[in-house]
């Protein structure tokens, strides 16, 4: 059992949205972006630090986005093109750098809106309450991020170099990790035509 909340999140938002007209960090979502909404949700959860990851854009990004609190703290991942899983890797080379006994950190996209503070504040508690190294979360054919990963496999991430995020190492500790169910909330958003359809549905005219 995980007795102390040295949880650290570790939000991805360096990639280019090459399918999307514009910058897809900075679409409009419930009176700001959907980059600061994904901010906004994890500050509420009083981690330890929220790290978020940009590449592409990431002047433009900068210059839009409310990145005061104390608690947040930008990583540029200069190799962003490489893919999510590269991105992991340079994400928790800087966390490990700065904080080697990090008990957990919480993966996420910066382009699931419809994830609560309170689905994330699931995952802690039972991360906090396993014995498994791992509690993701559950997809309709297979288990993802978010999810937070304790320190006792945060190395294993540090080898990802490739656009297929945690896939493998989910997949290498699938009969030892916890995945909650997850009610439909993790909806991405990867072109024009799901953020329109996303965005009227949860946005009353």
């Amino acid at each position: 059992m995980i007795q102390n909340k040295n949880i650290s999140a570790l939000l991805l938002a360096a990639g280019q949205s090459s399918r999307m007209r514009g910058i897809k960090q900075l679409l409009p979502w419930k009176g700001t972006f959907l980059l600061q909404h994904a901010l906004n949700t994890l500050i509420k959860l009083g981690l330890e630090k929220v790290f978020v990851v940009l590449g592409a854009n990431s002047e433009k990004i900068r210059h839009q986005l409310d990145f005061e609190s104390q608690l947040v703290e930008v990583i540029h991942n200069p190799t962003w093109d490489k893919g999510l899983g590269n991105s992991i890797s340079v994400g928790i080379e800087h966390i490990l750098k700065d904080n080697v006994e990090v008990a957990g950190v919480l993966v996420c996209l910066a382009d699931q809106p419809l994830v609560t503070d309170t689905y994330f504040k699931r995952l802690q508690s039972h991360f906090e309450t396993s014995i498994y190294p791992i509690v993701a979360s559950n997809y309709k054919n297979r288990v993802g991020v978010p999810a937070i990963f304790s320190g006792t496999v945060l190395n294993e991430l540090l080898s990802l170099d490739s656009d297929f995020g945690a896939k493998h190492i989910l997949t290498k500790y699938q009969s030892s990790l916890v995945a909650l169910d997850t009610n439909s909330i993790l909806k991405d958003i990867d072109t024009p035509e799901e953020y329109e359809k996303l965005y009227n549905e949860h946005h009353h005219q």
